[in-house]
């Protein structure tokens, strides 16, 4: 293996849908953006990028909260947002078969959202390897807690070198992902790939 896709996902939030699990009414995690990176696990560089915006269907006004959080307005995603279907054709295109590896939780809610169009929903065919047991463990003594540390702010926990910083934009989130692990990786730590 040569090549991984380091991705991230931002979805409908609400204030405190965090701590209700999304369990308040009408709240489902839709995705909003997916943003990914091709990267070179032999030099540990970016390779090509990929950002796409949705229109979400269950609640197809994104909150004030969300738009105050990610700086994605509504008018972007009625202007650039495709279907969740046409979103994830472009993103499977974009992976070209190599692996997807996230942080936390976006494989599920990827497979949430493939659910909600009716489309494969298990595991097996959405699969991701979820790299964020490894932060926990390997960069634990650089300060990285789960739950406390989200993907936008893994490179800056770390002081690992970002040219820009926006967190909770999926492609910046998915670049800090892949910053934190070239750190980490030349600090000596062993590689979970």
């Amino acid at each position: 293996m040569t090549d991984i896709i380091f991705y991230d996902t931002e979805f409908t939030t609400w204030e405190g849908a965090l701590d209700r699990d999304w369990s308040g009414p009408n709240e489902y995690r839709e995705m909003v953006q997916i943003g990914a990176i091709r990267f070179d696990l032999d030099t540990l560089e970016e390779k090509e990028e990929f950002l796409v915006l949705i229109k979400p269907v269950k609640n197809p006004v994104v909150s004030d909260f969300f738009t105050v959080l990610t700086g994605i307005t509504n008018a972007e995603v009625t202007k650039d947002g495709l279907s969740f279907p046409d979103a994830y054709a472009k993103f499977i295109a974009f992976t070209e078969g190599d692996p997807t590896s996230c942080y936390g939780w976006d494989a599920k809610v990827m497979r949430e959202n493939l659910g909600f169009n009716n489309m494969p929903a298990t595991e097996s065919e959405f699969d991701s390897h979820n790299i964020g047991p490894w932060f926990f463990d390997v960069g634990a003594s650089y300060g990285i807690v789960k739950g406390k540390t989200n993907s936008g702010k893994l490179a800056a926990t770390l002081g690992a070198p970002m040219s820009s910083i926006q967190e909770h934009n999926a492609l910046h989130d998915a670049r800090s992902i892949a910053a934190a692990y070239r750190f980490l990786l030349q600090k000596g730590a062993k590689s979970p790939f």
